[in-house]
Protein backbone atom coordinates (compact mmCIF):
# COMPACT_ATOMS: atom_id res chain seq x y z
CA UNK A 1 0.00 0.00 0.00
CA UNK A 2 1.65 3.21 -1.13
CA UNK A 3 0.19 6.04 0.93
CA UNK A 4 1.10 8.80 3.35
CA UNK A 5 4.61 7.83 4.44
CA UNK A 6 5.81 11.26 3.40
CA UNK A 7 3.01 13.04 5.25
CA UNK A 8 3.88 14.41 8.64
CA UNK A 9 2.52 12.14 11.34
CA UNK A 10 0.45 14.19 13.75
CA UNK A 11 -3.11 14.89 14.75
CA UNK A 12 -5.77 12.37 15.66
CA UNK A 13 -4.66 8.75 16.05
CA UNK A 14 -7.35 6.07 16.39
CA UNK A 15 -6.31 2.87 18.17
CA UNK A 16 -8.72 0.01 17.41
CA UNK A 17 -9.22 -2.68 20.02
CA UNK A 18 -11.95 -5.36 19.99
CA UNK A 19 -14.39 -3.43 22.18
CA UNK A 20 -17.11 -3.83 19.53
CA UNK A 21 -18.10 -6.60 17.15
CA UNK A 22 -16.30 -6.65 13.80
CA UNK A 23 -19.30 -5.19 12.01
CA UNK A 24 -19.74 -2.44 14.58
CA UNK A 25 -16.04 -1.64 14.44
CA UNK A 26 -16.07 -1.19 10.68
CA UNK A 27 -19.05 1.14 10.87
CA UNK A 28 -17.51 3.17 13.69
CA UNK A 29 -14.10 3.38 12.02
CA UNK A 30 -15.62 4.60 8.75
CA UNK A 31 -17.48 7.31 10.64
CA UNK A 32 -14.28 8.23 12.49
CA UNK A 33 -12.41 8.51 9.21
CA UNK A 34 -15.13 10.79 7.91
CA UNK A 35 -14.61 12.83 11.07
CA UNK A 36 -10.96 13.42 10.27
CA UNK A 37 -8.83 10.69 11.87
CA UNK A 38 -5.21 10.99 10.67
CA UNK A 39 -3.75 7.61 11.63
CA UNK A 40 -5.26 4.21 12.48
CA UNK A 41 -3.74 1.35 14.44
CA UNK A 42 -5.34 -2.07 14.86
CA UNK A 43 -4.51 -4.21 17.88
CA UNK A 44 -5.41 -7.81 16.97
CA UNK A 45 -6.77 -9.76 19.93
CA UNK A 46 -6.12 -13.20 18.45
CA UNK A 47 -4.24 -14.65 15.51
CA UNK A 48 -7.25 -16.06 13.70
CA UNK A 49 -8.60 -15.98 10.16
CA UNK A 50 -11.42 -13.76 11.41
CA UNK A 51 -8.91 -11.29 12.81
CA UNK A 52 -6.94 -11.33 9.58
CA UNK A 53 -10.09 -10.69 7.57
CA UNK A 54 -11.03 -7.76 9.80
CA UNK A 55 -7.53 -6.34 9.39
CA UNK A 56 -7.86 -6.62 5.59
CA UNK A 57 -11.17 -4.77 5.66
CA UNK A 58 -9.71 -2.05 7.87
CA UNK A 59 -6.72 -1.75 5.57
CA UNK A 60 -8.94 -1.29 2.53
CA UNK A 61 -11.15 1.18 4.39
CA UNK A 62 -8.28 3.40 5.49
CA UNK A 63 -6.86 3.33 1.97
CA UNK A 64 -10.08 4.90 0.72
CA UNK A 65 -9.40 7.86 2.99
CA UNK A 66 -5.64 7.97 2.30
CA UNK A 67 -4.95 7.42 6.00
CA UNK A 68 -2.03 5.27 7.22
CA UNK A 69 -2.97 1.92 8.70
CA UNK A 70 -0.75 0.20 11.26
CA UNK A 71 -0.81 -3.23 12.86
CA UNK A 72 0.23 -3.57 16.46
CA UNK A 73 3.21 -5.86 17.07
CA UNK A 74 2.92 -8.18 14.07
CA UNK A 75 4.98 -7.56 10.94
CA UNK A 76 3.75 -10.70 9.21
CA UNK A 77 0.10 -9.76 9.61
CA UNK A 78 0.93 -6.22 8.54
CA UNK A 79 2.49 -7.58 5.35
CA UNK A 80 -0.45 -9.89 4.64
CA UNK A 81 -3.01 -7.10 4.85
CA UNK A 82 -0.79 -4.52 3.11
CA UNK A 83 -0.65 -2.22 6.11
CA UNK A 84 1.45 0.93 6.02
CA UNK A 85 3.48 -0.03 9.05
CA UNK A 86 3.65 -1.41 12.55
CA UNK A 87 3.49 -0.21 16.11
CA UNK A 88 5.42 -1.95 18.88
CA UNK A 89 4.83 -1.95 22.62
CA UNK A 90 8.32 -3.38 23.20
CA UNK A 91 11.75 -2.81 21.67
CA UNK A 92 12.70 -6.25 20.39
CA UNK A 93 12.26 -5.32 16.73
CA UNK A 94 14.25 -2.38 15.39
CA UNK A 95 12.78 -0.20 12.62
CA UNK A 96 15.23 -1.48 9.99
CA UNK A 97 14.13 -5.07 10.58
CA UNK A 98 10.46 -4.14 10.28
CA UNK A 99 11.14 -2.24 7.07
CA UNK A 100 13.01 -5.17 5.58
CA UNK A 101 9.76 -7.10 5.91
CA UNK A 102 7.29 -4.36 5.01
CA UNK A 103 9.26 -2.05 2.75
CA UNK A 104 11.59 0.86 3.32
CA UNK A 105 8.76 3.42 3.36
CA UNK A 106 6.91 1.62 6.13
CA UNK A 107 5.93 3.53 9.26
CA UNK A 108 7.33 2.24 12.55
CA UNK A 109 6.36 3.56 15.98
CA UNK A 110 6.80 2.58 19.62
CA UNK A 111 4.93 2.92 22.89
CA UNK A 112 6.96 4.72 25.56
CA UNK A 113 6.65 5.06 29.30
CA UNK A 114 8.69 7.21 31.63
CA UNK A 115 12.14 5.98 30.64
CA UNK A 116 13.33 8.67 28.24
CA UNK A 117 16.34 6.55 27.27
CA UNK A 118 13.79 4.64 25.21
CA UNK A 119 12.95 7.91 23.48
CA UNK A 120 16.59 8.41 22.56
CA UNK A 121 16.74 4.81 21.36
CA UNK A 122 13.65 5.17 19.17
CA UNK A 123 14.91 8.37 17.58
CA UNK A 124 18.42 7.06 16.99
CA UNK A 125 17.06 3.86 15.44
CA UNK A 126 14.95 5.75 12.94
CA UNK A 127 11.44 5.36 14.35
CA UNK A 128 8.81 7.59 12.79
CA UNK A 129 7.03 8.43 16.03
CA UNK A 130 6.51 7.47 19.67
CA UNK A 131 3.35 7.32 21.77
CA UNK A 132 3.34 7.84 25.53
CA UNK A 133 0.94 5.63 27.48
CA UNK A 134 -0.97 5.99 29.71
CA UNK A 135 -1.35 9.69 30.46
CA UNK A 136 -4.74 9.36 32.15
CA UNK A 137 -6.60 6.32 33.52
CA UNK A 138 -7.79 4.50 30.39
CA UNK A 139 -11.41 3.51 29.86
CA UNK A 140 -10.43 0.62 27.59
CA UNK A 141 -8.28 -2.29 28.81
CA UNK A 142 -4.61 -1.53 28.07
CA UNK A 143 -1.48 -2.31 30.00
CA UNK A 144 0.64 0.81 30.32
CA UNK A 145 2.46 2.57 33.09
CA UNK A 146 1.21 5.99 34.14
CA UNK A 147 3.04 8.77 32.31
CA UNK A 148 2.67 12.23 33.88
CA UNK A 149 2.48 15.33 31.73
CA UNK A 150 5.88 16.33 33.08
CA UNK A 151 7.42 13.37 31.23
CA UNK A 152 5.92 14.57 27.95
CA UNK A 153 7.24 18.08 28.57
CA UNK A 154 10.70 16.71 29.31
CA UNK A 155 10.58 14.57 26.19
CA UNK A 156 9.55 17.49 24.01
CA UNK A 157 12.52 19.50 25.21
CA UNK A 158 14.99 16.87 24.03
CA UNK A 159 13.59 15.51 20.78
CA UNK A 160 12.03 16.50 17.47
CA UNK A 161 10.51 13.11 16.76
CA UNK A 162 6.72 13.04 16.45
CA UNK A 163 5.10 12.36 19.81
CA UNK A 164 1.59 11.14 20.51
CA UNK A 165 -0.02 10.69 23.90
CA UNK A 166 -2.50 7.94 24.72
CA UNK A 167 -4.58 6.60 27.57
CA UNK A 168 -7.82 8.10 28.85
CA UNK A 169 -7.73 11.08 26.49
CA UNK A 170 -11.04 12.69 25.64
CA UNK A 171 -12.54 16.07 24.76
CA UNK A 172 -12.19 17.24 28.34
CA UNK A 173 -8.44 16.72 28.73
CA UNK A 174 -6.98 16.57 25.21
CA UNK A 175 -5.67 20.12 25.43
CA UNK A 176 -3.46 19.19 28.40
CA UNK A 177 -1.30 16.75 26.44
CA UNK A 178 -1.09 19.15 23.50
CA UNK A 179 0.06 21.93 25.81
CA UNK A 180 2.64 19.52 27.24
CA UNK A 181 4.16 19.08 23.79
CA UNK A 182 2.46 16.14 22.08
CA UNK A 183 1.96 16.43 18.32
CA UNK A 184 -1.25 14.49 18.52
CA UNK A 185 -3.58 12.39 20.62
CA UNK A 186 -4.28 8.66 20.44
CA UNK A 187 -7.74 7.52 21.49
CA UNK A 188 -9.96 4.45 21.49
CA UNK A 189 -13.11 4.71 23.58
CA UNK A 190 -13.47 8.46 23.08
CA UNK A 191 -14.38 7.69 19.46
CA UNK A 192 -15.40 4.05 19.21
CA UNK A 193 -17.78 4.19 22.17
CA UNK A 194 -19.21 7.58 21.26
CA UNK A 195 -22.83 7.80 20.09
CA UNK A 196 -21.57 9.54 16.97
CA UNK A 197 -17.96 8.51 16.21
CA UNK A 198 -17.78 11.01 13.36
CA UNK A 199 -18.80 13.91 15.58
CA UNK A 200 -16.43 12.77 18.35
CA UNK A 201 -13.55 12.54 15.87
CA UNK A 202 -14.41 15.91 14.38
CA UNK A 203 -14.39 17.60 17.78
CA UNK A 204 -11.11 16.02 18.85
CA UNK A 205 -9.58 16.89 15.49
CA UNK A 206 -10.70 20.50 15.90
CA UNK A 207 -8.99 20.72 19.28
CA UNK A 208 -5.75 19.45 17.73
CA UNK A 209 -6.16 21.68 14.68
CA UNK A 210 -6.67 24.83 16.73
CA UNK A 211 -3.68 24.02 18.89
CA UNK A 212 -1.51 23.37 15.84
CA UNK A 213 -2.58 26.64 14.22
CA UNK A 214 -2.05 28.84 17.25
CA UNK A 215 0.61 26.95 19.16
CA UNK A 216 -1.75 26.98 22.10
CA UNK A 217 -5.11 25.62 23.15
CA UNK A 218 -5.58 27.00 26.65
CA UNK A 219 -8.55 25.85 28.66
CA UNK A 220 -10.61 28.99 27.92
CA UNK A 221 -10.18 28.54 24.17
CA UNK A 222 -10.78 24.82 24.51
CA UNK A 223 -14.07 25.42 26.33
CA UNK A 224 -15.18 27.65 23.46
CA UNK A 225 -14.48 24.83 21.00
CA UNK A 226 -16.57 22.42 23.07
CA UNK A 227 -19.42 24.91 23.25
CA UNK A 228 -19.30 25.52 19.50
CA UNK A 229 -18.47 29.20 19.96
CA UNK A 230 -14.84 29.07 18.80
Amino acid sequence: MEVTKLKKLEGLYLVITPILTSGELLVAVKKALNGGVDLVQFIPERQTLETQELAKKLSRLTLQFDVPFLINGNCLLAKKVKADGVHFNNYHVVPDKARRILGERSIVGYTLGNDLKRLEWAESMGADYVSFCSVFPPSSPIQCETVPLETIRAARSRTRITMFAAGGINTKNAYLVLEAGADGIAVTSAILKAKSPDKAARLLKEIVKRHRASGSCKKTHYNRILSGKA
